[in-house]
């Protein structure tokens, strides 16, 4: 795991709308989970999120 998304998982643990989205994810797609990570560790100051079906990635 990179710094970066060590401090993603860092932010989405601490907002419990995020974790709960983010174990989600991982009991039913890890793919998506780790996309979701990924988009955090990213884009830290996002504060709405959306999948993009027809891109399959994460949107803000």
């Amino acid at each position: 795991m990179t710094k970066k998304e060590k401090v993603g998982l860092n932010l989405i643990y601490s907002h419990s709308g995020r974790r709960r989205v983010y174990e989600t994810y991982k009991k039913t797609n890890p793919e998506m989970a780790q996309k979701y990570l990924e988009f955090i560790a990213k884009n830290q100051a996002v504060q709405y999120i959306k999948w993009n079906d027809h891109k399959k990635k994460f949107t803000a």
